[in-house]
């Protein structure tokens, strides 16, 4: 039988869709919403047995939540808001982690104030000023046109760090800052991200890392799921696996062997996840060739916030594997809160697969609080490195990469469009993840 006899009985064979989506994430479900909108149809397909991707909400037992994924919103996030507003979601505030007073330094097995090292205060802010000097003529939409985009993005962060001279507490500070925002070594961050990122933290300025999502950010999520349930344009598919994309013939293919067939394809998942995809003609290697950040994130739940009568906030870094921990519960009501261990780059992703992870944590949040001793209840743990799903925590361009792969990501590639909070100017966070969805769809739409 002919090549050509063997397409057109798999066409025949293929569920048909105006729109093929891969990835049922809040990019994808953006895009999904937005083109059926426009009387557009659609297939989402979605490997987890849920929606949402990194946006991903534990709910305990007596009411309270946290976030397994992307947990801030900052108040320039615009799609997000709408969204929530959309969707009658209401914002818990965010007040803590503003005071150094308030927050640790636990280094060497000794935790104090970090407003007791001044002169550690000091070298952050000459950090900052130091990263904003770049980030002034950074693009915040387009980081690769800056004037010196190639320049920076040569280079790392860390070796903007090494340069500084300063103390080792202060290196230490900053470099868990480092870790935390970006979730590898300093010297894994290109410095053309770090100062864009900085861009974006300085137009957000008070209202930066503002709200939470009342009651769990993926709310979000299913809340446009639920949209596309109550249209009859569109189609969700959970626990399917797509093995192969031909973006000449526009046939998606499943590993459990079921096809679609449609005019488009929006790839709406990480990048490292994308590469594992038979696509035909193969994209280019820049745009899946993006490192992602690495760790875990450990919750656990405490009968009562102790760290408070201590008068701290809950916020600690430390130059152990857990590297920092901060309360997620701060802006619920009652008595019991909720401490997050943030497992960020290498040192915490190793940290993240050993057995005794939890019982580890419990150890270091009763060492620095002793007054949680015997209030620790649920806990929980997501490992983003060893999702199969996600491969990493976000984007978090090494050097060279960002000047590589912007443009690549930025245009479609025959049928198929690239989606996700890498391909967006605010990579790593839910805002990009909304306006790379939006931008995907306007272009099949304009097509």
């Amino acid at each position: 039988m002919s090549g050509s006899a063997d397409r057109e009985i798999a066409d025949m064979r293929a569920e048909r869709a105006d729109v093929m989506i891969v990835g049922a994430g809040l990019a994808g479900l953006r895009a999904a919403c937005d083109l059926v909108s426009n009387g557009l149809s659609v297939i989402v397909i979605e490997a987890r047995d849920r929606v949402g991707g990194r946006v991903f909400s534990h709910r305990f037992d007596d009411g309270q939540w946290c976030e397994r994924g992307a947990e801030f919103i900052d108040s320039t996030h615009t799609e997000v808001l709408e969204l929530a507003v959309g969707l009658s979601l209401g914002l818990t505030p965010v007040p803590s982690q503003r005071d150094d007073s308030a927050r640790l330094v636990d280094v060497g097995g000794r935790t104090n104030p970090l407003a007791w090292f001044p002169s550690v205060v000091a070298e952050r802010d000459a950090w900052h000023a130091a990263l904003a000097e770049h980030a002034v003529s950074v693009n915040p939409d387009a980081p690769v046109e800056s004037p010196a985009a190639r320049r920076l993005d040569a280079r790392s962060a860390g070796a903007l760090l090494a340069g500084m001279g300063l103390s080792a507490m202060a290196r230490l500070v900053i470099g868990r800052d480092l870790r935390t925002e970006f979730m590898v070594p300093p010297d894994e961050i290109s410095l053309l991200h770090a100062a864009w990122m900085t861009r974006r933290a300085a137009d957000a300025g008070d209202g930066r890392e503002a709200f939470r999502v009342n009651g769990g950010n993926d709310q979000l999520a299913t809340g446009l799921a639920e949209r596309l349930a109550d249209s009859p344009g569109a189609r969700l598919w959970l626990g399917s696996v797509v093995a192969a994309i031909d973006a000449v013939e526009g046939l998606v293919t499943l590993n459990d062997g079921r096809q679609v067939h449609g005019g488009a394809v929006v790839l709406a998942v990480p990048p490292p996840v994308a590469g594992r995809i038979q696509i035909t003609p193969p994209l280019p290697v820049a745009a899946t060739a993006i490192s992602m950040g690495v760790g875990a994130k450990v919750s656990v739940q405490s009968s009562r916030r102790a760290w408070r009568d201590e008068g701290f906030d809950g916020s600690v870094v430390s130059d152990r594997a857990y590297g920092q921990l901060w309360e997620t519960t701060d802006g619920q009501a009652g008595d019991r809160g909720v401490l997050t261990a943030l497992l960020s780059s290498r040192d915490g992703a190793a940290l993240g697969v050993l057995p005794d992870l939890d019982d580890r944590i419990r150890r270091e949040i009763r060492r620095i609080f002793p007054a949680t001793t015997g209030l620790l209840g649920e806990s929980i743990t997501t490992d983003w490195t060893n999702d199969p799903w996600s491969l990493g925590c976000y984007a978090a361009f090494a050097p060279g990469e960002l000047t590589a792969s912007w443009d690549v990501l930025q245009r479609p590639h025959g049928r198929i469009h690239l989606a996700g909070e890498h391909t967006d100017g605010f990579a790593g966070f839910m805002e990009g993840a909304l306006r790379s969805g939006r931008r995907a769809a306007a272009a099949i739409l304009s097509a």
